[in-house]
Parts: structure tokens; C-alpha cells; sequence
């Protein structure tokens, strides 16, 4: 697994070899063709980061600076590996249900958020992130979750896109 795109371009992005679900390539590609210049300058915050695929690829395309977030003590160590050398980020461990509200009012542009799938954590990520108000307005939750999850939008929000890539759904907000 490696970078698409930007300064970081083709750096090697380290993984447990089992218990988690990067993004792929392709899918990484296509998000950030649909979110073109809005990433330049962009305060992130990737959720579930995982090994932090999305939130790097975001500041290698010119984001400004990188939240991750993520609970897996197995995980962790990868994903200070992978950001070690870029720059302006901050690791998070914890529950994401639990670190969003302390993030409150923190105005990011976009907010990746890639939760395990068939555990309900989709619709729940939605509900934090919107009542939280982490985005700033005008600011896009990009959501991927499967496709047999249903999916409510809430009042400040409104769904912009939503593209299927093999199970994968990604589903991108605007915050109102």
C-alpha cells in the first residue's frame, strides 16, 4: 500500500497483516479526485484512522494539518510509523464515539472516517461528528461504510455525492 498522489507520492504505508480494512488505492484515488482543490490548505481529521491512508494522502495533496484517530493498541504503532515524517499531525489513541466531542468546535475542512464495517458505527460516526460540530461550514464528512448500511442524513447536512467501489460505499456530507 503506497500513497496516490502529491509530495508523498509512492511512500510506503505500513500494516498489520490482518484486523484492519485500509482504503484502497483506487477508492483513496477516486476521493480525492471528486474533493480536488478543497484538500490545498485543509485542516483534516481522519476517524478510525487505521494506519492514517487517508489523512496522509490528504496532507501529501496540501493539507495544512492531520488529526488521526484511532483506538487499536495493535494498530497504533503503524500509524505512527506511516506519519512519522510529515509534518503537522497529531495521533489520538482512543474511541472515536468518545475523542469527537473533545474535539468540539475544532472547525476541520474535511473529515475522513472509515469505521469497521457491519457494526452499526456508520450512522453513529455521523450523528457525533454533525452534533459535535467538528466541521466548519461548508466543511465535507466523507463517509466509506458498506453498502447494505442505511444511512440517515442529519438536519445540518445535506449528502453531496455517494459512489460505490466493489462493497465499499463512500458517501460524502456537507455540513450546512
Amino acid at each position: 500500500m503506497r500513497v496516490t498522489g502529491g509530495r508523498l507520492k509512492g511512500q510506503r504505508l505500513f500494516y498489520p497483516r490482518s484486523g484492519i480494512r485500509p482504503t484502497k488505492e483506487i477508492t483513496r484515488q477516486a476521493i480525492f479526485n471528486i474533493l480536488g482543490n478543497e484538500v490545498a490548505g485543509a485542516r483534516v481529521c481522519d476517524l478510525f484512522a487505521g494506519g492514517g491512508a487517508l489523512g496522509i494522502e490528504a496532507v501529501s495533496r496540501g493539507a495544512r494539518t492531520a488529526v488521526f484517530v484511532e483506538k487499536s493498541a495493535v494498530v497504533l504503532p503503524y500509524l505512527h510509523k506511516n506519519v512519522a515524517q510529515i509534518g503537522d499531525v497529531r495521533v489520538i489513541r482512543g474511541d472515536v464515539l468518545r475523542i469527537v466531542p473533545k474535539l468540539k468546535g475544532a472547525a476541520f475542512d474535511i473529515v475522513f472516517a472509515d469505521p469497521p464495517y457491519q457494526k452499526g458505527l456508520g450512522q453513529k460516526t455521523i450523528e457525533v461528528v454533525f452534533k459535535c460540530e467538528i466541521l466548519r461550514p461548508g466543511g465535507v464528512l466523507i463517509l466509506e461504510h458498506n453498502g447494505e448500511e442505511t444511512l440517515v442524513v442529519p438536519e445540518k447536512a445535506a449528502v453531496v455525492r455517494q459512489e460505490r467501489y466493489g462493497e465499499s460505499v463512500v458517501t460524502i456530507f456537507r455540513r450546512c
